[in-house]
């Protein structure tokens, strides 16, 4: 049997973080830690100004969704390595997206 545990986000920080004239990019991945679990993660990104930009919107290019796929091998490596408890003790204090 198959049992099915998870973290979500709200949809109402999910909502909060949508926004008009930027480009919202979606991937998931699937690892298998060291001691045989099978996780999925969710990876959602997002496209944003630079200081000096003059348009208005700021739409995904080429560049940036090969950026995304290269994040998606990264966590793929880096859970890899750990185990399940060491894998809820980095993603609790959120240190993986600011390692990313």
């Amino acid at each position: 049997t198959q049992s099915t545990w998870g973290m979500e986000v709200t949809r109402d920080k999910l909502c909060s973080l949508v926004k008009k004239w930027q480009t919202m990019i979606e991937a998931h991945v699937d690892v298998r830690t060291t001691d045989q679990y099978t996780l999925r993660f969710f990876v959602v990104g997002f496209t944003r100004k630079h200081s000096k930009q003059i348009k208005r919107h700021t739409y995904a290019q080429a560049q940036q969704i090969r950026a995304i796929r290269i994040m998606v091998e990264r966590i793929q490596e880096e859970f890899k390595r750990w185990d399940l408890r060491e894998t809820v003790a980095r993603l609790i204090p959120d240190a993986v997206s600011k390692e990313i």
